[in-house]
C-alpha cells in the first residue's frame, strides 16, 4: 500500500502554528520573572524580550486571567497558579520518593482518601495523593490549591510556622461554612493544642460533611517541610475515629521525616 498524503488546510496550519508561537511568546514573558527581578512593568518586558507592546499587553492579559501572573498597579509578578507548580517540583523528588509508600500504605489501613501538603504562602497545595477505597470519597487532585485556614493539613502548617500562621492572620479569617474558625484567639488555642498533641483535626470548616487529620513532616534541623492528612466524610471520620487513627497518621509522618533525613526513599 502507497503512503498517504493528508493536505492540512493553509488556514489550520497558520492557527496550528500561531497557537505554538502563542506558547512561545508566553513562556519567554515568564521567563522575563526570577528572584533577582520578580516584579516587572510592562515596559520592562518590552524591552527583555523585544515583542511589540501590543503583543505583550495582550499576552500580559492572558496569564493574568489565567493566574499565572498577577498585577498589581502597574507592575506584574508570577501568579499563584506557578506558585503551586513550582511548590509542587521543589517538594518533588525528595519528599515524594520518601513518602509515597507509606501514603499508599496509610490510605489501604485507613482506607480513606491520604496526602502530602505543602504550604504556598496563605494556601496549601496537594503534592501527592491516594484515593479512598470506599464508593462515598473524598476526591482531591495533585496540584490542588487550598485555604490553610480550614483545614487538619493547615492548621499543621500553621502550628509548626510562625510565619505562615502570621500570614493567614493577616490576610483575614473568611468564614466557609458555619464551623470555620474566624476568631484569631480561638485560632491560637487551637494551634497550641496541635503542637501539643502532635496532630490535627478538623470538623466540615471549609466544607460541609468533610472532615480531616494530619501531622507534620519534619526535614533537617527540625525545620517544617509538609502535613500528612486524611480527608473524608464526616460519618465516618468523626472525633472518635480521628483519635483512634491519630497514631498511625503521626507515625506515617514520622517515617516519612526519618526517609527524608536518610536521604532515601522509603521502604
Amino acid at each position: 500500500m502507497g503512503s498517504e498524503v493528508v493536505n492540512v488546510p493553509p488556514d489550520r496550519e497558520r492557527t496550528d502554528g500561531g497557537s505554538v508561537q502563542v506558547v512561545r511568546k508566553s513562556a519567554q514573558i515568564l521567563d522575563c520573572f526570577s528572584a533577582t527581578t520578580p516584579r516587572l512593568r510592562a515596559s520592562d518586558i518590552v524591552q527583555a524580550t523585544g515583542m511589540p507592546t501590543s503583543t505583550v499587553a495582550r499576552i500580559l492579559r492572558t496569564l493574568v486571567g489565567e493566574n499565572l501572573l498577577q498585577r498589581q498597579g502597574q507592575e506584574y509578578s508570577i501568579g499563584l497558579r506557578v506558585t503551586a507548580w513550582s511548590a509542587a517540583a521543589k517538594a518533588g523528588s525528595d519528599l515524594l520518593a520518601a513518602a509515597g509508600p507509606h501514603i499508599t500504605a496509610l490510605r489501604d489501613r485507613s482506607r480513606e482518601s491520604c496526602g502530602i501538603y505543602v504550604r504556598q504562602g496563605t494556601n496549601r497545595v496537594s503534592v501527592l495523593g491516594a484515593e479512598s477505597t470506599h464508593s462515598i470519597i473524598y476526591r482531591g487532585y495533585i496540584g490542588q490549591i487550598l485555604p490553610l485556614q480550614a483545614s487538619a493539613a493547615g492548621k499543621v502548617l500553621m502550628a509548626y510556622d510562625e510565619q505562615a500562621h502570621q500570614a493567614v492572620l493577616e490576610e483575614g479569617l473568611p468564614g466557609y461554612t458555619e464551623h470555620s474558625i474566624t476568631d484569631p484567639q480561638v485560632l491560637e488555642k487551637l494551634l497550641d493544642q496541635v503542637r501539643e498533641q502532635g496532630w490535627a483535626f478538623t470538623e466540615e470548616e471549609r466544607e460541609p460533611g468533610l472532615n480531616s487529620l494530619a501531622a507534620p513532616i519534619f526535614g533537617a534541623g527540625e525545620t517544617l517541610v509538609a502535613a500528612v492528612a486524611i480527608g473524608a466524610p464526616s460519618f465516618r471520620l468523626t472525633r472518635a475515629v480521628a483519635e483512634e487513627l491519630s497514631a498511625d497518621v503521626t507515625a506515617t509522618a514520622a517515617a516519612i521525616s526519618r526517609a527524608l533525613l536518610a536521604g532515601e526513599p522509603a521502604q
